[in-house]
């Protein structure tokens, strides 16, 4: 176990190293883009022409970014890669001292916005490992980078930039001391930053929010994000299904998210049994991963979807779902369902 622990620390520092190589200064300066973001910024939020200049000229162009947002892990592996990868023995050990040591604000959270403190937590471990894989980079460079030097999603991340800006001014933070993963995101429940700006909430009542050092803030943030996106209490997420027949194939989308669910007793007639009691009534939709001994079938509920929206991957949901639920079987949590 050390010995893998040690090599992950290696890898990660590695990683780091060399995303620092990857900087280079300059490229924010005399761009006829920025230079009209900064316009814009002026004339919308009342910023100082001379503070973004200042900002920008500081700011560093981050080489590695780009790649890393064309190769996502939840894109380029499959289902049984991506479990293997992400909900290992270690980051479920984390997630068991995280959730011991946590547990309080994690019911808090969970009475609050009936969202599981279970599900609340896998999404902490998979976007942070509990803590253990901090943010090494700057949120300006690596949102600028993206604004500028991204087509793609150029128009995307410009708008993050602005969020960011704001959130910076709002907490009176230097914007160069907000750290975040190379796409930007930012603190314990890795929120870009117009998620910050919306969604963002203070568990203990104070109009300071923050979700960088204050758990309880940022647990009950993850709790309100899901809830605005549909989470309903008593729901499960997802379930491995047996398949029988042909009839079921019909149901089988693509994107879970994206199709017309149908009851659960539609399934069961049509071939589809599912491992403990469902009720009828209640809506799923079929879909397919590849898993490390073939094709499996899963049945998606509408939670499902409030958690798709948090990170648009089926691999991620399905990834929250299971270190949550092993998480918090473990460390003896009262669970909502699977």
């Amino acid at each position: 176990m050390k010995k893998i622990i040690l090599l992950t620390f290696l890898i990660l520092n590695v990683f780091s190293f060399s995303a620092y190589a990857e900087l280079t200064a300059g490229k924010f300066k005399n761009n006829p883009e920025v230079d009209a973001f900064i316009d814009e910024m002026v004339k919308q939020h009342g910023f100082s022409k001379s503070y973004l200049r200042d900002v920008f000229n500081n700011t560093m162009h981050s080489g590695f970014t780009p790649k890393f947002m064309n190769k996502p892990a939840e894109s380029v592996n499959t289902w049984a890669i991506y479990r293997k990868n992400m909900v290992n023995d270690i980051r479920i050990g984390y997630g068991v001292e995280y959730f011991r040591n946590h547990r309080s604000e994690l019911i808090k959270a969970q009475n609050q916005y009936g969202v599981p403190a279970h599900i609340i937590s896998g999404i902490i471990g998979m976007e942070t490992n509990y803590g253990h894989s901090p943010m090494r980079f700057r949120a300006i460079d690596s949102i600028a980078t993206l604004a500028f030097y991204y087509p793609r999603r150029a128009k995307y991340f410009q708008a993050e930039l602005e969020a960011l800006l704001l959130f910076a001014r709002k907490t009176d933070t230097n914007i160069f001391d907000i750290k975040s993963s190379y796409a930007g995101a930012i603190g314990i429940p890795q929120f870009m930053p117009s998620n910050v700006l919306t969604y963002a909430v203070s568990g203990t009542g104070d109009k300071h929010i923050d979700i960088i050092n204050n758990h309880l803030d940022a647990l009950y943030s993850v709790a309100n994000f899901l809830k605005k996106k549909g989470w309903k209490t008593g729901e499960p997420v997802s379930i491995k299904v047996q398949v029988k027949g042909k009839g079921y194939k019909k149901y089988v989308v693509a994107n879970p998210c994206r199709g017309n669910k149908v009851s659960v007793g539609t399934l069961k007639k049509a071939g589809v049994r599912f491992p403990f009691q469902v009720t009828n009534d209640t809506k799923a939709i079929l879909f397919t991963v590849e898993g490390s001994s073939g094709t499996e079938y899963h049945a998606a509920f509408n939670n499902f979807c409030a958690v798709f929206r948090y990170n648009p991957s089926i691999h991620y949901v399905l990834g929250v779902n299971y270190l949550g639920n092993t998480v918090g079987a473990r460390a003896g949590a009262e669970l909502f369902g699977r």
